[in-house]
Parts: C-alpha cells; sequence; structure tokens
C-alpha cells in the first residue's frame, strides 16, 4: 500500500483550535494526488465547527 502524506489542508478558523481539513493527498509519489471530494470536507468540517457551537446548558432554579 502506498503512504499518503498531507499535500493541502485548511486550518479552523476558530482562535486557539489547532484542527486541520486535509483537502488533498499524496499516494505514493509526488505526481500522483487524491483530492478529496467537496462533500467529504463540508461534512467533515460541520462535524468539526459543531463542537465549537454547543449550546449552553440551561439550569433551572
Amino acid at each position: 500500500m502506498a503512504e499518503k502524506r498531507v499535500k493541502a489542508y485548511k486550518t479552523c478558523p476558530m482562535e486557539g483550535c489547532d484542527w486541520q481539513l486535509i483537502t488533498e493527498w499524496f499516494d505514493g509519489s509526488p505526481d500522483k494526488v487524491l483530492k478529496v471530494s467537496q462533500a467529504d470536507q463540508e461534512t467533515a468540517a460541520g462535524l468539526h465547527m459543531k463542537s465549537h457551537y454547543k449550546p449552553e446548558r440551561t439550569y433551572f432554579t
């Protein structure tokens, strides 16, 4: 199996977050590049952003 290495990525826009969205991979050689589909990128980014925007818990007293 060929080694996959990151070619391109986008970072999270939230300050202090080091999460990265991989957009392209080198697949074994510099000449062979795999692009991550837009749908997969949107799904991964959406799941990650949920961690930043969880609703705050409401306490009733």
